[in-house]
């Protein structure tokens, strides 16, 4: 990975979820999944069967992500929460919903196969930082319209040394005034860690509806900030920040329940209609010559 910062790009679907009110907190529910070599096939295969009993009782709402670039086999379910409470409340839907539609037996078994397929996991509770980020739409649905469009994120996971998260704040915020100034098209949205792993990690994350949206979505810092002051801001960066690591992931519809709002943006693409299966004529049986008359 690059050892540098690189603040056009980004993490995982992190502030596309968050509250329209800046002083309202909101998380983002992740729950990030390693699939076993060579049991792909099979974990979607279960998988699909938990979305669609998930679906058909109205329990949770997530959006899934592949990596394509990055640590392979990692699915990542994303899901909006405003509060701990919320959480709790959600995960009660989630399971009532499956049980609901498959009983407990199955439910359980299902769950016990997901297992067998899975090498390992982990959850992780995000807090969405809209004072940090650029370009973010205040208006909850716009930020839906965003997502519901997007194909691609490319994420930046920044690791800030233990007492250096207030320098790395007061960075970010340099940033998203330079980059709200020359461009407000350029995303820049910020998440940042408060349950599953320390507090001083970061997600920056920047979706985009193609990868060819990558090509252009790169702003050079030292143009928008100026030679000393982006100077000034590498070096303080260097200081600050311990590790960074890009990746770029797709969504997943056929794994996703998005929120009606996300789904409506794109139906055919969130809610695609099954293939009809092409219909063959029958053909019609040949002829028979008619019989010659022996003498």
């Amino acid at each position: 990975m690059k050892r540098r910062v690189s603040w056009g790009i980004a993490v995982v679907l992190l502030l596309v979820f968050c509250a329209a009110a800046q002083a309202q907190e909101s998380y983002l529910d992740e729950y990030v999944v390693h699939v076993a070599p060579g049991k792909r096939a099979a974990f979607d295969a279960v998988l699909k069967k938990l979305v669609a009993a998930n679906r058909a009782h109205q329990g949770d709402n997530w959006v899934a992500l592949e990596t394509i670039y990055g640590e392979g086999s990692t699915i990542t379910f994303v899901s909006p929460r405003q509060s701990y409470a919320e959480i709790e409340k959600a995960n009660g839907a989630f399971m009532g919903a499956v049980e609901k539609a498959l009983g407990h037996p199955a439910t359980e078994k299902l769950f016990e196969d997901l297992g067998n397929y899975t090498a390992g996991s982990r959850s992780l509770l995000l807090r969405s930082r809209p004072d940090l980020s650029s370009n973010m739409p205040a208006d909850p649905a716009a930020r839906a319209r965003i997502i519901g469009t997007m194909r691609q994120i490319r994420t930046i996971r920044i690791v800030v040394r233990i007492g250096q998260g207030p320098r790395f704040e007061e960075l970010a915020k340099q940033v998203k005034a330079a980059l709200e100034k020359a461009d407000p098209n350029a995303r820049s949205w910020i998440s940042q860690s408060t349950v599953g792993e320390r507090a001083s990690v970061y997600y920056v994350s920047q979706p985009e509806n193609s990868m060819a949206g990558f090509d252009s979505s790169n702003l050079d810092l030292s143009k928008i900030m100026g030679k000393d002051a982006y100077q000034n801001f590498i070096k303080a960066a260097g200081e600050v920040i311990q590790t960074e690591e890009t990746t770029l992931s797709v969504f997943l519809p056929a794994l996703s329940n998005p929120t009606p709002d996300i789904a409506d943006a794109a139906p055919d693409f969130w809610h695609p209609k099954p293939a009809t299966p092409k219909s063959t004529a029958a053909k019609p049986a040949p002829s028979k010559a008619p019989a010659e008359n022996k003498p």
